[in-house]
């Protein structure tokens, strides 16, 4: 073989050899600015305040916002509940999250967020790996959660009602 186009394939090799390293930096790099749950002092999740308490009572009577998550699929934890309990919920693999899916192996640590603003449920991706899915439609900005509406973190699928 030509000595040039052994060196030609050498960059070649390079070239593939620093995007692969490129693409691992990014993922670690997406899984580390993760937002992360408040906690306190003592590193234990924050304990919500009254304003938060009394959101939630307000939210329960209102129709058409959810007030809890289902488990759907996997059927392993079909039926688990999550209350919509805070003003803001974290959904993920890390024991932090409200929302805590340590066994979902395609979700990420710190996955998406549930949380209230304007009178609404949102729900948004926190810049997870493999996405975060609303009624089969992968998100790209938050999103409104309406009773009914299916969300899809790796391979969990939750309802809301």
């Amino acid at each position: 073989m030509p000595e040039s186009l052994l060196g030609l394939l050498k960059l070649c090799l390079l070239a593939l050899l620093y995007l692969f390293f490129a693409r691992v930096l990014w993922a670690v790099w997406t899984e580390v600015r993760a937002v992360r749950p408040q906690t306190d002092a003592a590193g234990a999740p924050a304990a919500p305040t009254s304003a938060g308490r009394d959101q939630r009572k307000a939210r329960r009577g209102v129709p058409g916002l959810p007030h809890r998550l289902t488990v759907t699929e996997p059927s392993a934890l079909r039926g688990s509940k999550f209350e919509l309990t805070g003003v803001e919920m974290t959904i993920g693999r890390a024991a932090g999250c409200q929302v805590a899916l340590p066994d979902d192996t395609f979700a990420s640590t710190v996955h998406a967020r549930i949380y209230g603003r304007d009178g609404a449920i949102y729900v948004e991706d926190l810049g997870s790996t493999n996405g975060t899915y609303l009624n089969g439609m992968r998100l790209g900005a938050p999103a409104v959660l309406r009773p009914g509406d299916q969300l899809q973190v790796g391979n969990t699928v939750l309802e809301a009602a």
